[in-house]
Order: structure tokens, then C-alpha cells, then sequence
């Protein structure tokens, strides 16, 4: 009897021995396919059946969708073919000193064709064959930043903060990029203008342009078109000649989260539903103006490392919601008990 199964001994090996993936399946389905042909013709013997039955069956299904579709799961390509193309483009446009984007089509077949796989690469699940590009986030890059990124048509999250995008200017076209809903260009080496085109930016929650110090705005009106906006951080951008700032920003209702390097008397005519102020390491002169006491959604306050003088104003007593105060670093001459006193009856 053990004579008659010697010749399946080697089954384990034929299923799960050395190999790829593929020669594998292409044993298993080769062993299926003489295994059927010897129980039709009658040459197999019980314990073959048994065989059959106990271990290669449970395989059946995968042998099955293999002999289908001609692949197995494991080689879906997700990613878009236009997709994959135009963050080509985009590599193209770089220059790439680190590494950063260096499994971007160079490891192995699989990974050329399967965008979704590439460092700093995030696609959508939507099914189990393709999914569109939703997230880019790259940083430690030179040079400039392609058109391409309009073929990524369903990009919501885009980082490219941390580049060295040095004299160029933030691209017009990123204002087409209508569906984002989160843009953070910090610290990238850009000069120039804030483009216009950014008030088409319906469905931006997330704003963040700061630590671009030669990067300008004359005119914000493009702000009060980001009715979703909800965290803005400009640090360091130069507004000495902006207008139309206070109406812009009383027109963005929620908007919980502003980090700017302006002057005091500008801040305090844009809204009164502020909650988070973040105005640290500014170089603020003066004593604290008593207007940040008239707003009373306010939480958190950070006035950190400024040059501000004198004590806490009286207003003060008006920020029953304010939980979180940082003054340190600064030239405050209050006695810390008159201090204490002011924000006990707050």
C-alpha cells in the first residue's frame, strides 16, 4: 500500500518547495491536471483519491482563478497607468540627492508597474484591481514641481514640505488641484506671490505656507474662498502689504488654528470666533495688547519667545474659555502673584 503513494511523496515539495510563486502554481496546476486525467481514465488508485481530497483540494479554488485570469493576487498592478506616468514626469522634474525616490520604478518589475507601491505613495482601496493616487508626500527634493500633478486627478493630500524648491515660485496650476483637502508647501524655498488660484481650493482644510520667507501676498482675498478651512499657519510669510485680510479671514467661520507673524492691530479686526493664536518667536515688541482679551472663544494662546513687555491686561479676566497660555521668553516685568491673581479670576 505504501508503495502504490511513493510516487506523491514529493507532493509538499512540488507545492511548497523552491521556487517563485509562479512556478509553483504552474506545478500545482500541471499535478490538478494529470490528477483528473488518471481518476477519468480510471488509473488512480484510493489512497490517490485520498490524496485529492485532504490536500489538494483546499488549492482548487486558487488554481481555479488562476487558470482565469492568467495571475494571482499577489501580481494585481493597482496603480493607473496614466497615474504611474505622470509621477514619472514628476520624478523627472527632480532632483532627487538622498535617495527619497529611489524605489520609484528601479526595484523590480512588479514594483515599476505598481505606483501604489512607491515611497511616499498612497493610494485609495477602492477595489481590488485599480486605485487612484490620493496622497504625495515627499520631502529632502530639488528642483521644480511638474504640471503632471494634474493627472492625479483624485489627489487630496499633497507634502512637499521640507524641499528645496529655491527660486522658483509656488506654481499656478497647484490651484487646480481642486480636490485637495490638505497642503503643506512649509519650508520649501519658494519666492514670489501666493497665487490667486489658490481660492479655488474649495475643500482645503489644511493650509500651511509658512517658513517661505521670501514668499509674498498683496492681496488675501483668495482666503475668504476657503469657506473649510480650518488650520493656517503663514509663518514668516511676508504680509507687511496685504489687504483685504480682515474680511478674508471673518469669512472663513471655521477656522480654529491661525499662526501668523502679524502685527498685533491687524489680528484683533479679523475675528472674533478665533480659538488657537500662535504668534511665538516673532520678534513682538510692546506689552500685550488688551484686544486679545475681547475674544472670548479663544483656548490657546502662545506668545512665547517675543519681546513683549509690562504684565497680562485686565481683559483677561473676559477669557473664561482659554486653557492653555504660554508667555515664557519674553521681558515681562508682573509679579508672578499679580499674574496668578488676573488669571484666577479669569
Amino acid at each position: 500500500m505504501v508503495n502504490k503513494i511513493v510516487p506523491f511523496q514529493g507532493l509538499s515539495t512540488l507545492l511548497l518547495g523552491r521556487g517563485g510563486k509562479r512556478a509553483k502554481r504552474a506545478n500545482l496546476l500541471l499535478f490538478l491536471i494529470l490528477l483528473t486525467e488518471m481518476i477519468i481514465t480510471g488509473k488512480g488508485s484510493i489512497q490517490l483519491v485520498h490524496v485529492f481530497l485532504l490536500v489538494v483540494l483546499p488549492y482548487l479554488n486558487l488554481a481555479l482563478a488562476l487558470s482565469s485570469s492568467g495571475v494571482g493576487d499577489a501580481e494585481i498592478i493597482r496603480c493607473i497607468e496614466k497615474e504611474r506616468q505622470a509621477l514619472l514626469k514628476f520624478k523627472e522634474a527632480l532632483i532627487d540627492d538622498y535617495g527619497s525616490l529611489s524605489s520609484w520604478g528601479t526595484n523590480n518589475e512588479e514594483d515599476l508597474n505598481d505606483c501604489c507601491k512607491w515611497e511616499g505613495v498612497h493610494c485609495n482601496n477602492h477595489n481590488n484591481t485599480t486605485s487612484h493616487v490620493t496622497m504625495l508626500e515627499l520631502h529632502y527634493l530639488r528642483g521644480k514641481i511638474s504640471p503632471s500633478l494634474l493627472e492625479l486627478h483624485h489627489l487630496r493630500y499633497l507634502d512637499l514640505s521640507g524641499n528645496l524648491f529655491s527660486e522658483n515660485r509656488i506654481p499656478k496650476f497647484i490651484g487646480s488641484l481642486r480636490r485637495l483637502q490638505y497642503l503643506n508647501l512649509a519650508n520649501a524655498g519658494f519666492y514670489g506671490a501666493i497665487p490667486q488660484q489658490f481660492k479655488n481650493l474649495s475643500n482645503l482644510r489644511h493650509l500651511d505656507l509658512s517658513f517661505n520667507d521670501m514668499l509674498s501676498s498683496e492681496n488675501l482675498e483668495w482666503l475668504s474662498h476657503l469657506s473649510l478651512l480650518s488650520h493656517l499657519d503663514l509663518s514668516m510669510v511676508s504680509l507687511s502689504k496685504a489687504t483685504g485680510w480682515a474680511q478674508s479671514i471673518s469669512d472663513l467661520p471655521i477656522l480654529n488654528e491661525f499662526l501668523s507673524s502679524l502685527i498685533f492691530n491687524w489680528l484683533f479686526n479679523f475675528s472674533r470666533s478665533l480659538a488657537y493664536i500662535d504668534l511665538g518667536d516673532n520678534e513682538l515688541k510692546g506689552s500685550i495688547p488688551d484686544a486679545f482679551g475681547d475674544i472670548v472663544s479663544l483656548t490657546n494662546l502662545r506668545l512665547s519667545g517675543n519681546q513683549l513687555e509690562g504684565g497680562l491686561p485686565k481683559s483677561f479676566v473676559n477669557s473664561s474659555h482659554l486653557q492653555s497660555l504660554d508667555l515664557s521668553d519674553n521681558n515681562l516685568t508682573e509679579e508672578l502673584h499679580e499674574f496668578l491673581q488676573k488669571l484666577s479670576v479669569a
